[in-house]
């Protein structure tokens, strides 16, 4: 705080009231309005108390200077007048409060705590803006590693908001990995490596860093002539001298010059880590469970065998948990998605002669090849959703005559026994029999020389004139139970199956 009034007793009295009952202000004094000013730069005030009687410059005017060139410096004004045209000229200069000479320090401290409130609110404000800046920051450049191009037009605008010049000569990009244990254990010490790392480097201008999970993360770098392969080796160094139990395998830190090149910066570093000789990396990120090796076993033998049931059971969890981290579209998750499609699934089908895995190969390598584009923008859940249906479907597909009449024989008792269900459709079905909607209605046609649509309508209509050869149930009544909600769409249906209305069928079916 600066206390500014002319009177040398008046600023006395005020800090010996702020030394006694607010102690954790540090109080400065100034005469006048220009020597305040003129300490602003060095002391950095948050509040000023401002006498409005003073030679030169009086309060006022300084209040109405602070509020245009300084507006985070809070304003108390002092005066021994209580006109209304001061205290309308000290609104309009936003002050926090007005206070009337001689000073009564009650009202002086609930000034002070007014202030104090607008101070705090100020740095919550600004720590949530910080906060929310950041996960922009982390979101963006999560995005643009994805090769999203409207997200490096942000990720550049943010870096520049907090202090990255805008003629960055070059960037590095560098990834840390730590397949077992995970880098959030060590979240602290990242962050004081940073500190030794920025200190250790000077070519390094800006930095910052993002972990999307557990196991990865990435440190963005800018500056001019950076040293890739010393970066990396710094990073190896400094992890395996602190003794940690599990090795860190860094990637990346190669320089480029653009913020559009980080999709295939990114891509080049995630696969010279995948690929080198961390052979512990592949296998503890790609799958964390201890007992895969078992699993890999039982869906091997589920393909030779041709156990589509089996075959679907194994994979269904792992392509579950693939498509909840999905959601977030995570760079991280499309790479191991990848992989699992790329170092397990598809040696496994190569290596297997059977149907199942020869309907399976093409399947899952088109599958793979659209995402393995360099910079694609593949939604991945829509990707995820993809494969999921493509090995659903081939794992589902009867491979005899007789398996189809089965499955077939199937929809048609379900068809039976629910046709009154108003929800009733393919989607239902198809859920019914664990087969791809659209393959389901394939099948259907290829079996039966009629599509499930008109066996449905069939089977409810023969149902409806039973009902109304037997029972007294009104049309509509009739319509509701062999499940047609509208009336009117029931009648108009009957009608033009069978070239009657209900009604006139339930009089010749009396007659």
């Amino acid at each position: 705080m600066i206390v500014v009034d002319d009177e040398k007793m008046i600023r006395a009295g005020i800090v010996s009231i702020m030394n006694r009952l607010a102690p954790h202000w540090q109080v400065s004094e100034c005469k006048d309005a220009h020597s305040a000013i003129a300490d602003i730069a060095a002391l950095q005030p948050d509040l000023m108390m401002i006498d409005i009687s003073m030679p030169g410059m009086n309060g006022l005017d300084l209040a109405h200077y602070l509020k245009e060139e300084h507006p985070d410096i809070l304003k108390i004004v002092l005066t021994g007048h209580d006109k209304f045209s001061y205290i309308q000229n000290a609104m309009r200069a936003e002050v926090v409060d007005y206070l009337l000479k001689p000073i009564i320090r009650e009202e002086m401290m609930e000034a002070l705590a007014k202030a104090e409130r607008l101070i705090e609110e100020r740095a919550q404000a600004r720590q949530l803006a910080e906060l929310n800046k950041a996960g922009k920051l982390k979101q963006c450049l999560l995005d643009a590693l994805y090769g999203d191009p409207n997200a490096q037009g942000q990720l550049t605008q943010l870096l520049q908001e907090t202090g990255w010049r805008p003629d960055v000569e070059s960037y590095s990009l560098l990834l840390l990995i730590q397949a077992e244990g995970g880098l959030a254990l060590h979240e602290d010490q990242l962050a004081s490596y940073m500190g030794a790392f920025l200190s250790h480097f000077q070519e390094i201008e800006s930095s910052f860093t993002i972990t999307p999970d557990a196991r990865h993360c990435f440190i963005l770098s800018a500056g001019s002539h950076l040293p890739e392969e010393q970066i990396r080796q710094w990073w190896l160094e400094t992890w395996t001298n602190d003794g940690h139990d599990y090795p860190l395998s860094v990637g990346g830190g190669d320089s480029f010059t653009a913020l559009s090149h980080l999709p295939e910066v990114y891509g080049k570093a995630m696969h010279d880590i995948y690929r080198s000789e961390n052979g512990w990396l592949k296998q503890a990120t790609l799958n964390r469970d201890k007992d895969w090796q078992e699993q890999r076993n039982r869906i091997r033998i589920a393909l030779e065998t041709n156990d589509s049931t089996s075959f679907w059971h194994y994979l269904e969890g792992l392509l579950g948990e693939l498509k909840l981290q999905s959601r977030e579209h995570h760079p991280v998750t499309r790479l191991r998605l990848i992989h699992f499609l790329l170092l397990m699934l598809l040696p496994m089908l190569n290596q297997t002669e059977s149907k199942l895995s020869i309907h399976l190969r093409e399947s899952v390598a088109e599958v793979l090849s659209r995402l393995s584009l360099p910079g694609s923008t593949m939604h991945l859940p829509t990707l995820v959703a993809e494969l999921e249906s493509c090995i659903r479907v081939q794992s589902s597909q009867p491979a005899h005559g007789l398996e189809k009449n089965k499955v077939i024989d199937s929809v048609k008792d379900y068809i039976h026994k629910n046709h009154g269900d108003k929800s009733l459709n393919l989607t239902t079905l198809s859920k019914v029999v664990h087969m791809n909607s659209n393959y389901l209605s394939d099948l259907f046609k290829e079996v039966t020389g009629e599509n499930y649509l008109a066996y449905l309508t069939s089977v409810r209509m023969n149902h409806a004139k039973k009902l109304l050869r037997e029972t007294h149930l009104k049309t509509y009544e009739i319509g509701d139970r062999t499940g047609y909600s509208s009336a009117k769409y029931f009648s108009k249906l009957f009608r033009q199956l069978f070239d009657m209305t209900p009604s006139e069928y339930r009089n010749r079916a009396e007659h």
